[in-house]
């Protein structure tokens, strides 16, 4: 019987952003336990994300962090295999089409409401540049790119 196990490419390079929206996560309550269970999911129903778009998260350092899991720990909290984790708040940028599943490892904050599973969809296909456009780009806004791939590979 082979053992499965994740496999987790996270690609960073640091480009210039030309393309895609960007997102507070939560809006002006930000990144922290909510309210209600369902806020997350809630905001996330506001808006439809695509590939490219950055994620904005606030919170005060040392009491939450951005976690990001399979579909199964996520629905499970479970935070022992974490396919991406980072202690600060932050923005990342998401450079794929797929459902990604973003939680806080601290205490009980994901059995508690703060988590959200988002869909980015394919990013559109720009439409051809005409011959007297352009290739410039502005170096002045460069930011952490992030490409989360995840899947089952045997040993």
């Amino acid at each position: 019987m082979m053992s499965m196990k994740y496999v987790i490419v996270l690609v960073i390079a640091i480009a210039a952003i030309a393309e895609g929206a960007e997102y507070t996560v939560g809006d002006n309550m930000g990144w922290m336990v909510p309210p209600t269970p369902d806020y997350y999911a809630s905001w996330v129903s506001k808006y439809s994300f695509v590939e490219n778009d950055t994620l904005v998260f606030n919170f005060e350092e040392g009491m939450h962090d951005i976690t990001v899991l399979t579909k199964e720990d996520f629905d499970a909290c479970n935070m022992k295999n974490p396919l991406f984790q980072s202690p600060k708040p932050g923005r990342v940028t998401v450079d794929a089409s797929d459902t990604f599943y973003f939680t806080c490892s601290f205490g009980q904050h994901c059995a508690n409401g703060q988590k959200f599973a988002i869909y980015f969809a394919p990013a559109p296909l720009p439409p051809s540049p005409s011959p007297s456009a352009s290739a410039a780009t502005d170096q002045s806004l460069d930011t952490q790119r992030f490409k989360f791939v995840s899947r089952k590979m045997g040993n």
